[in-house]
């Protein structure tokens, strides 16, 4: 059975986390891996208050972190652009089967 991979995009401030947003990216870990290495941001955190994007594979039910890195809200809006302008290739370009979140 095939994997899911997502990036997650998670709120960080004092401490605590609220994740409010998740992009599916198909099944495909190189792909996904290339969209994700497009991303701007840093691997280490930025301050207190920041934006954590974490490309993850579902393995039996679980989320499985495969790579992380932090941005703040500028890079935020370029990452977002990136990330719907690569699902929109790989779904009607390569046609790649990309299902919905649930």
């Amino acid at each position: 059975m095939e994997s899911t991979l997502t990036i997650n995009v998670t709120l960080c401030v004092n401490g605590a986390k609220i994740c409010y947003g998740k992009f599916s990216l198909g099944t495909s870990l190189s792909s996904a891996l290339d969209t994700f290495d497009m991303l701007k941001g840093s691997e280490s955190p930025l301050k207190t208050c920041m934006i954590e994007m974490e490309l993850s594979k579902e393995i039996a039910g679980l989320e499985v972190p495969v790579k992380k890195i932090f941005c703040n809200l500028d890079q935020l809006k370029e990452n977002a652009g990136l990330i719907s302008k690569e699902i929109f290739l790989l779904a009607q370009l390569e046609g790649r089967d990309i299902k919905p979140l649930q």
